[in-house]
């Protein structure tokens, strides 16, 4: 999917790069975030957003089911994926959901794109990025991915699993064995 359209990242692209050619992890977010939802189709909604520092969720509805950015600096990636992080139970289904088309979805997104059980009760289908530095061309790359698998998951998303029945005490409890290492005191 290429970028198209005036405002392919005009709000964050006045001051950026610096003069280094880097960008910080909010403006890569927000950069990115602007490319990619300008790539958009007019046809398709619209997602809801939500911004924690430098994570970025998107969604159509459930956040539960969102993709989600992260650059992670410390790591030297970008991680963008689409995340399912509701009881356990729901997960579950939207997992069985999305490897019953991972036939188009791959053929879709490529072999860089991953399903994973991430913790005991979240999933998520991602791919990462690996950078020197969070440069605008390595945003354009990311937001291109971004816009690419917003437009071939929405109908996946569309047509998934009804699951607002379901337990929310499941999804409350800390996951087990869940990698905490990044928030350990050293």
């Amino acid at each position: 999917m290429r970028l198209r359209g005036p405002n392919t990242g005009e709000r964050y692209t006045a001051n950026m790069p610096t003069r280094s050619g880097t960008l910080k992890a909010r403006e890569f977010l927000f950069y990115t975030e602007d490319l990619a939802l300008a790539a958009l189709p007019d046809h398709l909604p619209r997602p809801e957003r939500k911004v924690m520092w430098t994570i970025l969720q998107l969604h159509f509805g459930n956040p539960d089911v969102h993709f989600e950015l992260q650059p992670q600096v410390a790591r030297r990636v970008v991680e963008l994926g689409l995340h399912f992080e509701g009881p356990v139970e729901a997960n579950d289904l939207w997992t069985a959901h999305i490897s019953a088309h991972a036939g188009d979805i791959l053929c879709a997104l490529g072999p860089e794109w991953e399903l994973e059980e991430w913790t005991t009760s979240w999933r998520r289908l991602h791919r990462t990025f690996r950078f020197e530095q969070l440069t605008a061309e390595l945003g354009r790359t990311v937001a291109e991915e971004m816009a690419g698998a917003i437009v071939a998951l929405h109908p996946v998303i569309a047509s998934g699993p009804e699951t607002t029945g379901l337990s929310r005490a499941a999804a409350a409890a800390p996951a087990k064995g869940r990698d905490r290492r990044r928030y350990a005191r050293r």
